[in-house]
């Protein structure tokens, strides 16, 4: 036995134990008001601060010293004081900012609630399905897409197709599959308020929510289909799927569906995670996160329901494949778009 790696790795393993309990501090801060308060007050002691978010005090104070023993918080023993700093603001309680992470504190939790689940269907096959991760789920995937989206979908992510804003404005037909709560197809609807613009997917319980965000919003409407039963006539000038083709049963299909769906001259929009198709590519921080939240949501969702099981991870090479399986033409990857999470295709027929 070498002894220096028993010690690495026992190392590594408080690191993985306590991120995880990090996550359900950084939850408990998120529900309870307490982050809200400091990313509007930004720092206190444990009494001002329980006082000012009328919280606990040895709740405050025990969460507070979690959350700065990770480095989520500064505190200053000459004051007593706990500072949220602007930077960490950003990712903790900045809900209008493209670098927010809060969905991670609804998502997170969700999925570890289905640990029994995603072993049994481990063992026996099957998986857990979408719906059994609860509302938490929802409302974490909406909270972690729409602030990148409020910033970024309409400023910059649709710029980066040629021609395209120029053809948004003129008015064309445009369907958002997956549209989960609705944000990308409501702020495509707003912003090009001469384009009609249909959102689908499979989830009831977020049609609700889209259809209620949207009812001052005269050119979208929500409808509950799988990609691969999307209307195809009348064709659709731009389609757009934003983290969704890996999470469907049938991934190929909803590919050929959409591509059948599209005008001749019609473009598909596809977001998926940033990542290789190789495992060797993947072996870092960013690749953990994707293949664990792959395993316990993304990839049982769609062996729940029969399904291929692609996974979050199964990156840009394999993206390609399918593309030209499905009958696409063209496949471009959009590298003017820069995210370090998440990976721009424009495909065509």
């Amino acid at each position: 036995m070498d002894r220096q790696r028993i010690g690495e790795f026992l190392d590594r393993f408080v690191s993985y134990a306590s991120g995880a309990t990090t996550i359900g501090l950084l939850a408990v801060a998120d529900r309870s008001g307490l982050l809200a308060w400091l990313g509007e007050h930004v720092s206190g002691t444990v009494e001002e601060i329980a006082e000012g978010a009328d919280l606990e005090a040895r709740y405050v104070q025990e969460v507070l010293s979690g959350l700065t023993a990770a480095g989520s918080l500064e505190y200053d023993p000459g004051s007593e004081t706990f500072t949220l700093p602007p930077e960490h603001a950003l990712f903790l309680s900045d809900e209008s900012s493209p670098y927010f992470m809060g969905g991670y504190f609804d998502m997170i939790p969700a999925v570890m609630g289905q640990i029994d689940g995603v072993a049994l269907a481990t063992r026996h096959g099957g998986g857990v399905g979408f719906d059994e991760f609860g509302f938490d789920m929802i409302r974490g995937i909406a909270r972690g897409n729409t602030p990148s989206q409020e910033v970024f979908l309409v400023d910059r992510w649709l710029p980066a197709v040629s021609g395209l804003i120029d053809r948004l404005g003129a008015g064309i037909r445009v369907a958002d599959v997956g549209c989960g709560s609705g944000t990308a197809a409501i702020l495509i609807a707003m912003a090009f308020s001469s384009s009609e613009v249909t959102g689908f997917d499979i989830s009831e319980e977020a049609l609700i929510v889209a259809r209620g965000r949207a009812e001052s919003v005269e050119n979208v409407s929500f409808h509950n289909s799988a990609a691969d039963a999307i209307p195809l006539d009348p064709p659709f000038d731009l389609i757009t799927a934003f983290d969704v083709i890996h999470d469907l049963d049938q991934p190929l299909a909803g590919l050929t569906r959409i591509r059948d769906a599209l005008a001749p001259d019609g473009q598909f929009l596809m977001m998926e995670p940033n990542a290789s198709s190789h495992l060797e590519k993947n072996l870092n921080d960013r690749g953990a996160l994707l293949y664990g939240i792959s395993a316990l949501h993304c990839m049982t969702q769609s062996l729940a329901a029969g399904g291929e099981g692609l996974g979050a991870a199964w990156g840009r090479e394999m993206a390609e494949d399918y593309a030209h399986r499905a009958g696409f033409a063209r496949f471009e990857p959009l590298e003017d778009i820069a995210n370090k999470f998440s990976a721009f295709y424009l495909l065509s027929p």
